[in-house]
C-alpha cells in the first residue's frame, strides 16, 4: 500500500522538442538519510524524470529517508505547504510549498524542506532503471516517482473521524513516530488546492460541503468522487476521471489517488493509484496526472518523450497507414493495454487505454507520429504512422 501525507536514460530513441517553454526545467536538491548508493542512483533517476515534465525556477528540496515502515507500506510523503501567499491564484487553499515557490518565482520557505519522503527499507526492491522488476520485486523508481507526485501537490487534505469528514484537520500525531523537519502547519479546516477540483456524483464540489460534517464523511466513502475541470474532461474523452473513495476511509490514501478499479495495473493512468503491484513498473505519470498538476498550478512541459527501440515488435501491424481518422491495431501477440501518440518533436498528442485495439485520431493534425503501445512488464512497442487530415 502506498501512503502519503503529509529522461529515461536507457538505450532508446529520444524525441526532443524544438519548441520553447517558459522558465527552466525543475531541479531537485535531495538530502539522503539511510540510503545505499544504488538507492540514491534510482531516486535521482526519478527526479530526473520529473525534471523533464516540470517547469520551475526554484529548486525543489527533498529530504529522503530509507528506513523500516509499517508492514505493507512502501512510502509515505509529507509535503510542506503555503497558504495565502501573495501570488496564490486562489485564497484560502493550501498549496504544496514547492508549487507555491514555483508560482511565486522565489523560495517562500527558506531552508525548510519542501517534501519529506520515507521509503521502506524492508521491501523487496528492484533498483534497476529499465522498468523490469522480477517476480516479487517492487520497482523503486516507480514508487519514488509516485511519492514525489504527492509532494508536488497531488493530494487531498481530507480526513475522517467517526462519521465526520473534514478538510484541513490532519495532525502530526496521526503519523507518530514519523516526524517532519519542518513545522507542521495549522490548517484549521482549510482544503488543499487539489481538493478544489473534487466533486461528488451529482457534480457538487466537496469544498461546498459543511466542513466538518457527516455529509462530507458520507461523500468521502461513497466510491463516487471525481476530479473535474474542463481540461481534464477534454483529456479524458468527455468523462470525469474517478477518484479513489472506498467504503473504508484511509488517511493518506482515500481521495488522494485515482480509482484502482477504473485504472487497474498496466492501464495508462495507473501511475497514481493507491496500491503498488510487484513485478510492475511505470515511469510515465500519465496524461491525467500531468493535467491535474497543471490545473493546480504547475507549468508542465509536455514536449518530451522517450521510446525504448529495443522493444520494436515486428508482429505489430497498425493500419491503415496513412490514416484519415481511425487506427486499428493488429496486436494480439502483444496484448497491449494502453497507447501514447507523440509527434516528431516528442510532444504527447493523445494517450489512453487501448479499447478494442482501436484509436480515434480525428483530432490530430496531418503529420508523422509514433504510436507507443504498452504491455505488462513495462515493455513498449512502436511504429511510425502518417496521418492525413
Amino acid at each position: 500500500m502506498r501512503v502519503f501525507l503529509f529522461v529515461i536514460v536507457a538505450a532508446g530513441m529520444f524525441f526532443s522538442s524544438s519548441q520553447q517553454v517558459k522558465g527552466q526545467a525543475a531541479t531537485f536538491d535531495v538530502e539522503f538519510i539511510g540510503f545505499s548508493a544504488e538507492a540514491e542512483t534510482a531516486f535521482n533517476y526519478a527526479t530526473d524524470i520529473w525534471s523533464n515534465f516540470l517547469i520551475s525556477d526554484v529548486p525543489i528540496k527533498i529530504i529522503a529517508h530509507l528506513q523500516p515502515l509499517l508492514p505493507g507500506q512502501l512510502g509515505i510523503t509529507f509535503p510542506n505547504g503555503e497558504i495565502n501567499f501573495d501570488e496564490a491564484p486562489y485564497p484560502n487553499y493550501w498549496y504544496a510549498s514547492c508549487l507555491a515557490n514555483s508560482i511565486a518565482g522565489t523560495d517562500l520557505n527558506g531552508d525548510d524542506a519542501d517534501i519529506e519522503i520515507y521509503i521502506s527499507s524492508a521491501a523487496n526492491w528492484y533498483f534497476g532503471l529499465d522498468e523490469n522488476p522480477g517476480p516479487g520485486e517492487y520497482d523503486f523508481v516507480s514508487t519514488v516517482l509516485h511519492e514525489i507526485c504527492h509532494g508536488l501537490g497531488f493530494l487531498s487534505l481530507s480526513n475522517k473521524s467517526g462519521t465526520e469528514g473534514s478538510f484541513g484537520l490532519i495532525y502530526a500525531s496521526s503519523f507518530f513516530p514519523l516526524t517532519t523537519t519542518f513545522i507542521w502547519p495549522e490548517l484549521d479546516t482549510m482544503p488543499g488546492i487539489f481538493d478544489k477540483y473534487l466533486e461528488d456524483f451529482s457534480g457538487v464540489a466537496l469544498t461546498t460541503y459543511e466542513n466538518p460534517s457527516t455529509a462530507l464523511g458520507d461523500a468521502q466513502i461513497s466510491n463516487n468522487l471525481f476530479f473535474d475541470s474542463p481540461e481534464i474532461i477534454l483529456e479524458n474523452d468527455g468523462i470525469r476521471p474517478k477518484i479513489y473513495a472506498p467504503a473504508t476511509f484511509t488517511l493518506g490514501s482515500s481521495l488522494s489517488h485515482w480509482d484502482e478499479t477504473t485504472y487497474p495495473v498496466c492501464s495508462y493512468n495507473e501511475f497514481m493509484t493507491p496500491k503498488a503491484a510487484a513485478n510492475v513498473a511505470d515511469h510515465m505519470p500519465g496524461i491525467l496526472t500531468l493535467t491535474v498538476l497543471e490545473e493546480i498550478g504547475w507549468e508542465i512541459n509536455y514536449d518530451t518523450f522517450q521510446v525504448d527501440v529495443i522493444n520494436i515488435a515486428p508482429e505489430l501491424i497498425i493500419y491503415p497507414n496513412p490514416s484519415h481518422g481511425q487506427l486499428f491495431i493488429d496486436a494480439q501477440l502483444i496484448n497491449a493495454s494502453s497507447y501514447t501518440i507523440i509527434d516528431m518533436h516528442g510532444k504527447i498528442c493523445k494517450a489512453g487505454d487501448l479499447v478494442n485495439n482501436e484509436i480515434n485520431i480525428r483530432e490530430l493534425k496531418s503529420g508523422v507520429y509514433v504510436v507507443v503501445l504498452k504491455r505488462a512488464g513495462g515493455e513498449v512497442v512502436w511504429r511510425g504512422v502518417n496521418v492525413l487530415m
